[in-house]
């Protein structure tokens, strides 16, 4: 047949209207071909079908010899396709589809595709069969041409072709690949779902369907399949689908490869879904956790896909519990892939119970998630999924499984039965440029903060939350726990002396963790309506605890007294605040019936006057103003700068007048300083600092130990801390010589700070260094090869241009405050080198100068060494000559 002729009829047949698919209109499109047209023999004189007869023979020939052009060139033969002709083609196939394929399928498969032709015809069952035959034959030859087998325009035609495939033969070959996967799916859940469909049928379908879904993305497609079907249903919501789904892939029946193929297919599928970051995208990913959800509920028989679903978001976090290798420097993650990791497990255990998974597989790796996030520094998002995840699994657990991973989290070491797991000891983060990696470091011995401090870290991040009702749970667990401790001494008789110091530690830790969680807890502002509106329940768990100290006696008494203070040490505004319930009195009365014991410090009668006596019926604001301190320490409170600083400076008299009730309250007044240095106003800066150097005469040591933990607290942000190096500075300036005491704790901070990845905190830490050398008069001998490898260390490493600059102007007031130079004589030689080599090779002037000076200090020392008048040398011989 003539090509040309041929386009004329796909053009004339393309352009047809609904309404103009008719007998008449059909054959006169056929007209430039007529002539050369066949005809079916075996039909007799069927109009209908010899124009279908011939429209059939017509798209086989144009699909075999038309489509394609071969234009010839100097090089090679060049395939072309007309997108024009190809169109024509393809609006030609849909509509002979109409009268020829769906014409003679049976009746209960004719409604599955769109159908706008006015036609029909009436055979006997043979004689439909054999056109039906005959018709999924060329449309065969057709769809063997892959352009036409994957266009979206012939899915019509490939529903009416594959279920006259299943009228014809009862099945279709679903692993020939004729189809994409997603249009043969289509194509078999709408035959499914046919209304007057036989039995037998129905099974072939579904058996297709289930072997389908069981190869390598079969999942991607049943969901992609019905999720796009929900969606164009309005009555049919996808959730419901995504239940449907569930039940299918997750029911019990189905072969080891099938739940196998299925699983790893739904993990893939929820990985690149949770990633995509679009509606439709999370929609998927809804319905991959609702099917994991399933396979976590399989009873242990299933026991297989339970632990791929655990190693599947687990293993990373289980290789920094387990590292597989022990070797120094062996990367374990890096920040990109623990970030993903993260991302991955937030959508799936985040939001309510109902669209999450389980959250007891969180259960054991809190200890992980907790010692994460403190590693992390706040701007980083990955402290945000931390802190999600944490939640979320506390906020789903009984009360006694609360109180266990509590206590858990405030031992040193893992549960013997596996409950929480907690990061390797020698896992550590290892800083690079805007990014990190977690490395296996050198061993340590002895490392007592390998655990410690995990407890406070979840407190934090509970915190952080809005879950009010959590944190009042945790507060009455670890109240419980504190108050009703048994005593360290009855478990430890048959331990040996090493063994009960390691049990006694432990426990001391434990202890520790609790008190200082306690006080984060009623400090936290937003806690106090939900602990305020319900008093009862804290008040009558304090009465029964006051009283068993109390009445409680061991040899020493030392246990009664530790109780009872920090009792009243952390409850004292809580009782003062709910001065008017019975329970306060009572405990009042128990207070005051132990402070006339012998066995009642002094300080702790101290704090029980304080607390104890004042008038019961006094308001509060009247029980404020009768209190010099509680006066100073509100206004010290206050958000406006002159309010602190008036605050502050009736403070500092009344630490100068050692007022018993401010003496008493010394560690509160100490939390409030630290809070103000925040302030952004210099004046009342600068009396938070005349405020902590004030509380150096009754709380020097806890002063300096709280301004350096502030200091290299990573949690803090860089201007506070900077501030609290300042303050530091001026604190120790006013202790004076009697700061060498803590020499130790300040050289070893700022070394350590001068090693931050931070540019303003190494600058910082040097300049502070500098300082506290000078106000301890540069009795630094044991710590001096130490400042001077790590000032060698930031000039050959360091780019940032002040940090250098201030490593040598260090190094020189080191150089100047020497006074023995043979204490130093090791030295000289390396600082003399050194020096030297930065005069020479330093690029900045600044910092060449500094060199010199430095050089010129340890000239005149080594002068002024060698230089000895007789007198001098008589004296250092025989001592002083007496005239």
């Amino acid at each position: 047949m003539d090509l040309v002729k041929l386009r004329e009829v796909l053009l004339n047949t393309a352009a047809l209207k609904p309404k103009e698919i008719t007998l008449p209109k059909l054959s006169e499109c056929l007209k430039p071909v007529l002539p050369s047209l066949p005809e079916d023999s075996c039909a007799g004189k069927d109009p209908l079908w010899q124009t279908s007869y011939q429209y059939l023979a017509i798209l086989t020939e144009f699909a075999a010899n038309g489509l394609i052009d071969v234009q010839s060139s100097e090089t090679e033969n060049e395939e072309v396709i007309n997108l024009q002709h190809f169109a024509w083609f393809i609006a030609t196939a849909d509509i002979v589809r109409q009268f020829t394929l769906q014409l003679y399928l049976p009746r209960e498969l004719r409604g599955l595709s769109k159908c706008e032709a006015q036609l029909m015809v009436i055979v006997d069952g043979k004689e439909t069969s054999r056109r039906l035959a005959h018709c999924v034959a060329q449309y065969e030859i057709l769809f063997q041409k892959r352009m036409l087998a994957h266009h979206p325009k012939m899915k019509d035609c490939a529903i009416d072709f594959i279920a006259g495939k299943y009228s014809l033969q009862g099945a279709f070959d679903t692993d020939a690949d004729l189809f994409p996967a997603e249009l043969s799916f289509r194509c078999l859940l709408i035959m499914k779902g046919a209304t007057g469909l036989a039995r037998e049928l129905a099974e072939v379908l579904h058996r297709d369907l289930l072997r389908m879904t069981g190869r390598k993305g079969g999942f991607a497609v049943l969901c992609r399949t019905l999720l796009t079907i929900a969606e164009s249903k309005e009555e049919e919501t996808s959730w419901r689908k995504s239940e449907v789904i569930a039940k299918i892939v997750a029911c019990r029946g189905h072969t080891k490869q099938f739940y196998r193929q299925v699983l790893q297919d739904c993990l893939e599928f929820f990985q690149w879904a949770a990633n995509a970051g679009t509606q439709e995208a999370l929609l998927y990913a809804g319905t991959c956790i609702e099917c994991l959800k399933r396979f976590t509920a399989l009873p242990s028989a299933y026991r297989e896909l339970h632990t791929r679903i655990q190693n599947h978001f687990f293993s990373s976090f289980d290789a920094l519990i387990n590292p597989p290798e022990m070797v120094a420097g062996y990367v374990l993650c890096e920040r990109k892939q623990l970030l993903a990791i993260l991302h991955d497990c937030h959508v799936a255990f985040s939001g309510s119970s109902f669209s999450s998974l389980p959250s007891s597989l969180l259960v054991p790796y809190i200890g992980v998630f907790a010692k994460l996030h403190s590693m992390m520094p706040i701007e980083f998002e990955e402290r945000d999924y931390l802190v999600n995840m944490t939640v979320f699994c506390l906020s789903n657990r009984t009360k006694q499984e609360l109180r266990q991973s509590l206590l858990d989290l405030s031992y040193t070491t893992e549960s013997t039965e596996g409950r929480t797991k907690f990061m390797h000891p020698r896992v550590t983060k290892k800083d690079a440029e805007s990014s990190y990696s977690l490395v296996v470091s050198t061993a340590r011995d002895n490392d007592e903060t390998e655990y410690t401090g995990l407890l406070t870290v979840v407190i934090e991040m509970l915190k952080s939350s809005n879950r009010n009702l959590v944190l009042y749970d945790v507060f009455m667990i670890l109240l419980n726990e504190l108050v009703n401790a048994s005593n360290p001494l009855d478990d430890l008789r048959i331990l040996d002396d090493d063994e009960q110091q390691d049990a006694l530690r432990k426990r001391f830790y434990h202890k520790y963790a609790i008190i200082q969680s306690l006080m984060e807890l009623i400090n936290h502002k937003h806690f106090h309506s939900q602990l305020y509106d319900n008093p009862t329940e804290v008040l009558g768990l304090l009465k029964d605890s006051v009283r068993n100290v109390i009445d409680r006696r061991t040899d020493t008494g030392e246990a009664s007294d530790d109780a009872l203070e920090i009792i009243v040490s952390i409850f004292q505004e809580f009782l003062a605040k709910t001065r008017n319930q019975t329970e306060v009195d009572d405990i009042f009365k128990l207070l005051r019936r132990y402070r006339t014991t012998t066995k009642c410090t002094r300080e702790l009668g101290e704090r029980i006057d304080a607390l104890c006596n004042k008038p019961a019926t006094a308001s509060e604001n009247e029980e404020l103003s009768d209190s010099s301190f509680c006066n100073a320490f509100n206004l010290c409170s206050d958000s406006e700068p002159y309010c602190k600083v008036y605050g502050t400076t009736l403070l500092l008299k009344l630490l100068k007048e050692k007022d018993k009730e401010t003496v008493a309250q010394r560690h509160s007044v100490l939390i409030l300083a630290l809070a103000n240095l925040r302030s952004e106003e210099s004046y009342a800066f600068l009396n938070s600092v005349r405020l902590l150097v004030g509380l150096c005469d009754v709380l020097e040591a806890e002063v300096i130990d709280a301004l350096m933990k502030e200091y290299l607290s990573e949690s803090n942000e860089l201007d506070y801390r900077l501030k609290v190096g300042e303050a530091t500075v001026k604190t120790v300036e006013t202790l004076g010589p009697f700061a060498i005491r803590y020499r130790d704790v300040l050289l070893n901070g700022f070394l350590t700070g001068a090693r931050h990845q931070l540019d303003e905190i190494r600058t910082s830490s040097l300049a502070n260094v500098g300082s506290i050398c000078r106000i301890l008069s540069y009795q630094v001998h044991h710590f001096f090869y130490e400042l001077f490898l790590v000032i060698s260390l930031i000039m050959e490493t360091d780019k940032y241009l002040p940090a250098r600059r201030a490593g040598i102007l260090v190094l020189a007031q080191l150089i100047e405050g020497m006074d023995g130079l043979m204490d130093f004589q090791e030295y000289l030689l390396p600082i003399y080198r050194f020096l030297k080599q930065v005069i020479h090779n330093d690029k900045d002037d600044v910092t060449k100068l500094q060199a010199a000076v430095a050089l010129d200090h340890l000239k005149a020392k080594t002068k002024d060494f060698l230089t000895i008048n007789p007198q001098d040398l008589e004296q250092r011989m025989f001592g002083k000559i007496i005239p």
